[in-house]
């Protein structure tokens, strides 16, 4: 009887320290750095380095990539096969709303998160004033979104020189 009682009793003491344990492990677990946080997690973070054509699962990195490259539409550095049409008011306009689409699906809190808020900004001055083909704001938006992109990602989007404006 007397080894039933201390294996019963040996059970609940390990028990106990088991749950205080894994209660210990959940509080750090909270605490973790950027780095330690698991591999999924690291690939919703805008990261610097990122080759975002051949690893789309870095979905911050290949966010901003697109949204440099739906910029460089609006300031006449990347070809956009419309028909042999030229882009209307109305193509303009879904074009910075598809920019902010892109924006806001980039999780990023990191050194460069002031320039990231800034574009939002630009582009959210840009919607809400109604924008027009050549307005000045297009080449802030795209210069700051290109600046993000050449600093974050290995194989950024090359703007392309359309016009003699463009100078790239």
């Amino acid at each position: 009887m007397g080894k039933l009682a201390f294996g019963s009793l040996a059970a609940v003491v390990l028990g106990i320290g088991f749950f205080v344990m894994g209660d210990k492990d959940a509080e750090s677990a909270k605490t973790l750095s950027n780095a330690q946080q698991p591999k999924w997690e690291q690939k919703e973070q805008l990261t610097v380095g990122v080759d975002p054509h051949n690893h789309p699962e870095y979905k911050s990195n290949f966010e901003l990539y697109f949204a440099h490259l739906n910029s460089a539409v609006l300031v006449g550095k990347a070809n956009v096969d419309n028909g042999g049409e030229t882009l209307s008011d109305e193509d303009y306009k879904r074009i910075l709303n598809d920019i902010r689409k892109n924006l806001d699906n980039i999780k990023y809190d990191g050194e460069k998160k002031d320039e990231l808020n800034k574009v939002k900004k630009l582009v959210d001055q840009a919607i809400q004033n109604d924008a027009k083909k050549g307005d000045e704001i297009y080449n802030e938006i795209h210069q700051v979104l290109h600046d993000l992109d050449l600093y974050f990602n290995k194989t950024h989007f090359a703007d392309e020189k359309l016009t003699e404006k463009a100078d790239n």
